[in-house]
């Protein structure tokens, strides 16, 4: 003899005209989950909601992850020091994986310490100075590698393009020197702007406006800033992550962080840029469709805004 369930004692027990006191009693449930089961037999019939109660039951076996997709995800963190959105872009393209980003900060969880992971939320820095182009706005600013080494930095905060200039004090006739090498790179540009920095003074601004426009940032406003900030923050972190250098090592670290630059523009998934394209790709992107391109890249500035 077949067992009732609960749901067809219930239902038999209201259907003789028991009260709901009664039938939670009975069956051991709140009102609130008997009146569901309740609606639903009505509308089903008794058949049909045991029928769609077993099949719920069933559940579908978690998919496994392949242990060599597990250790992509592991080897390209450790190469590149990426977040998981940057790692799933790298899998789609350049090895056909799809994966969801909750599944690549599981196994990020538990191959490194939280604090490694780096999927804490921070506040990103709002830009005040915006660009419509290519080479219309280039940010400066300076890192302290220490030992007297200092890493002169610039980005075209449009396409995202950096250059890196490795100098040995912060005085405005090096900073002159580093334009001239941001300068051969970009090209002709609308406007560069810098902190009041001692390096970004007489010299470096007379530099600077011979061939454009020169603007200070505003003191401790960080948001005036904001692009070269974000790029700085990944320089240190994955081409400068010892922070200690002498002076000697200056002609190695200049060749270090042009081979950054070149891997920054070419190789590097941006997620800043719409789809998390390189540099190199939104160049041509922009090349082929400037009004797309341009309307892109601002739904990406509004949606970074927004969150």
């Amino acid at each position: 003899m077949r067992t009732l369930t609960q749901h067809e004692v219930a239902w038999n027990m209201f259907r003789a005209g028991s009260t709901m006191e009664q039938i939670t009693t009975v069956v051991s449930k709140n009102r609130a989950t008997v009146y569901r089961w309740l609606a639903k037999i009505r509308r089903l019939g008794i058949r049909e909601f045991l029928r769609r109660k077993a099949v719920c039951k069933v559940r579908r076996p978690q998919a496994q992850t392949p242990e060599t997709t597990i250790q992509k995800i592991v080897d390209i963190r450790n190469q590149f020091g990426w977040c998981g959105a940057k790692i799933r872009k790298e899998l789609k393209e350049n090895h056909g994986i799809s994966l969801a980003l909750s599944t690549i900060y599981r196994y990020l969880h538990k191959r490194f310490t939280k604090a490694a992971v780096g999927v804490q939320r921070y506040k990103k820095h709002k830009a005040l100075v915006v660009a419509y182009a290519p080479r219309e706005v280039v940010e400066h600013d300076t890192v302290d590698l220490g030992g007297g080494v200092y890493a002169y930095t610039a980005i075209d905060i449009f396409t995202k393009e950096p250059s890196i200039h490795i100098g040995s004090n912060l005085e405005m006739t090096t900073g002159a020197i580093a334009f001239a090498k941001h300068h051969q790179f970009y090209g002709r540009t609308l406007l560069h702007q810098s902190d009041g920095g001692s390096e970004f003074q007489t010299a470096f601004r007379e530099a600077v406006e011979a061939v454009a426009e020169h603007r200070y940032s505003r003191p401790y406003k960080k948001n005036e800033q904001s692009h070269i900030e974000n790029f700085n923050k990944s320089l240190r972190s994955e081409c400068f992550p010892r922070g200690e250098y002498q002076q000697s090592d200056i002609p190695e670290l200049q060749k270090q962080a042009d081979e950054y630059t070149k891997h920054y523009i070419q190789r590097r998934w941006h997620m800043g840029l719409p789809d998390l394209m390189t540099p190199a790709q939104f160049q041509d992107y922009y090349a082929q469709s400037p009004e797309a391109a341009t309307l892109e890249l601002a739904k990406v500035l509004r949606k970074s805004r927004l969150g």
